[in-house]
């Protein structure tokens, strides 16, 4: 066996470099499921430069030493991506990876996002610590790892890691040139790999980065911005404009809550029953589809305060560092209002300690402000979050401050295993132990607190002065988790892998009106400019670009996503489309049958519409000025 361990120990960066090619392909089959030979070729090109340019700069033990610090690095990055593409269905950026700091807040999502596969990616390491107690000389494995022979061969020499670094450099521009034509960031992850994808997206950051807008063509993009959205409202903001002038606005964003739960029945048990309730007395917008991006939960809540489009290549929050941005709250604050916004989870989760600040907020509360009662692993409840919640609006009304406020609640995240004691649904056995019946659960304790909140508003005198939106921040059922047919089977609906997935309930309670369904399609984009129109505010002079329409006046409307889905993803009034490598080799889903359909060149304006409108999003929120 010496022999065997000998030849192990000398060829240790070759047997890693074979073992890197072997985990890409796995990589590729089970994250990626994409096998392509030209994405193969340019993964390929990406290892071997990395692997084979420390040794054009250094030699023995430090060569070694590098490449294997390097393969540690490439196989960290392929077992990091493949749990962030359980979760999210999605190949995180540079900008994302740097965020993994954080992880230990949601350590119930990473933990349920594990697969056994995942750690093939460090099998060769495992290796390494098994045999090194069988080297010849005895010596620690670290230094097994480093030791060089005194006489390299031809494949171990610099002039050998020229040749490979020269040609590898030639694969991965090459492969970057070839595929800038492609416009669906899913795709061209598949075709570049996760390498040489951070080097398009870097690519892209810097360059939309440089654009600065003078004054002048600030208010130019605002206009032409505007005069969009005119023509797609019946009159200029008439329907239900102003009919809660000078009333509070309380905002509750809910934590993965899907549109189908409202009015789902289960065994003869409505799993919202306050929620229904409530839809049938306010505006309820069932049409409503997620358009968060990288950031997740803080995306949704940039989307309601500024009717922007968040980032396409990281968290919008890490963007808003030290800016100042037109808002929701500085709207309202030449109003006369303060506004607050209450997060049961520590503030630096997403740079909120920067976000809100840039946002206006009057100030924040966050975990050390609320009792934390061991509820999930962000600590305290929604009950908490509701309590510390009511007594701050109690004393601002008591002091007839006019106030707005955001909660943000996290009892339904992922991976939505409440406590024993709060899940009141009797779920059938099917449904036991698995993740739609613990999401079912803790959709009903959710729907529960709310109801008792909205109860104590009420009793306070606060609900009839006060609109009330409510809001789903993106979806919950995970579809590795969760089959579409197996989940149309179990509750009796037809629910679809995207479509069912991205929509998210929508409603507004308006003191005094009964309210209505209304039917028309719409993003989370369009909720600030349905409250602005309800609350009677007008932005014309203002810095704020509302990117969305008011959903109470709208006759049509196209909404984008750009993460979970493709960039360029949209849904209109009738179908989601979704992009191949570009236009014409996508895909029109029928928003009503959930069926594809056949689709030309009449659907390719909305798509060229949808590019342009997020770019002058982008172009909008990169000039956000410094914070004074």
């Amino acid at each position: 066996m010496k022999p065997f361990f000998r030849w192990i120990r000398k060829n240790m960066v070759l047997l890693f470099s074979v073992m890197l090619v072997v985990k890409l392909l796995i990589f590729r089959f089970k994250v990626l499921d994409d096998l392509s030979l030209l994405g193969i070729l340019s993964d390929i090109g990406a290892i071997g430069l990395l692997m084979a340019l420390p040794a054009c700069f250094v030699a023995g033990k430090w060569r070694k030493g590098l490449q294997t610090a390097m393969a540690v690095l490439i196989s960290t990055i392929w077992f990091a991506t493949a749990i962030y593409y359980s979760y999210y269905g999605n190949v995180p950026t540079y900008y994302t990876l740097s965020s993994l700091n954080q992880v230990g807040q949601i350590s119930e999502s990473i933990t349920a996002s594990l697969e056994l596969y995942m750690w093939i990616f460090y099998v060769d390491f495992f290796m390494v610590l098994l045999i090194s107690p069988f080297s010849r000389e005895r010596k620690p494995w670290m230094k097994l790892l480093v030791r060089s022979s005194a006489k390299p061969s031809f494949w171990r020499s610099r002039k050998f890691s020229l040749i490979i670094t020269a040609a590898s450099l030639a694969v991965v521009v090459g492969s970057l040139l070839g595929s800038k034509h492609i416009e669906n960031s899913h795709a061209l992850a598949k075709r570049l790999g996760v390498l040489s994808y951070q080097l398009a997206v870097n690519s892209a950051t810097a360059s939309g980065q440089q654009q600065e807008l003078t004054a002048a063509e600030l208010e130019s993009l605002r206009e032409e911005v505007r005069a969009w959205f005119a023509g797609q409202e019946e009159q200029e903001r008439s329907l239900y404009h102003g009919i809660a002038s000078d009333h509070n606005l309380i905002v509750v964003q809910i934590e993965s809550m899907q549109n189908f739960v409202i009015g789902l029945e289960l065994n003869g048990q409505e799993v919202t029953p306050y929620l229904n309730q409530l839809s049938q007395q306010s505006f309820y917008f069932p049409n409503v589809y997620q358009q968060i991006a990288e950031g997740n939960t803080s995306d949704a809540e940039f989307l309601m305060n500024t009717g922007a489009y968040p980032s396409a290549v990281q968290a919008t929050s890490k963007q808003l560092t030290g800016r100042e941005v037109a808002s929701l709250p500085r709207l309202l604050a030449k109003q006369g209002y303060e506004s607050y916004t209450f997060h049961v989870n520590d503030v630096t989760f997403w740079n909120r300690n920067e976000m809100y600040p840039a946002l206006g907020f009057t100030g924040y509360y966050d975990k050390a402000s609320f009792e934390n009662d061991q509820f999930n692993s962000f600590g305290a409840s929604d009950e908490q979050l509701y309590k510390v919640a009511l007594d701050k609006l109690e004393a601002l009304q008591s002091s007839d401050q006019r106030f707005y406020a955001q909660l943000v609640t996290v009892s339904s995240h992922h991976p939505f295993k409440i406590p024993e004691q709060y899940q009141e649904l009797e779920l059938p056995a099917e449904l036991e132990d698995t993740q739609l019946g613990h999401y079912l659960q803790a959709m009903h304790y959710t729907d529960k607190q709310l109801g008792q909140f909205m109860e104590q508003l009420e009793e306070k005198g606060l609900l009839q002065q006060s609109v009330v939106a409510i809001y789903g921040d993106h979806f919950g059922l995970q579809t590795k988790d969760n089959d579409p047919e197996w989940v149309s089977e179990q509750l009796g609906i037809s629910y679809h892998d995207i479509i069912s997935r991205m929509n998210i309930p929508f409603i507004v309670k308006v003191p005094g009106v009964a309210g209505e369904r209304v039917e028309q399609v719409g993003g989370q984009i369009d909720m600030l400019p349905t409250l602005l129109n309800v609350l009677g505010i007008s932005e014309p002079n203002s810095e704020l670009i509302l990117f969305g329409s008011d959903l109470l006046n709208a006759m049509t409307n196209i909404v984008g996503v750009r993460y979970y889905l493709p960039t360029g993803s949209f849904f209109n009034d009738e179908v989601l489309f979704v992009p191949g490598t570009g236009f014409s080799d996508g895909t029109a889903i029928s928003l009503e049958t959930h069926q594809p359909v056949e689709f030309d060149d009449t659907l390719r304006q909305d798509y060229s519409y949808i590019l342009e409108l997020m770019g002058m999003s982008d172009l909008y929120t990169s000039n956000y000025p410094q914070r004074k």
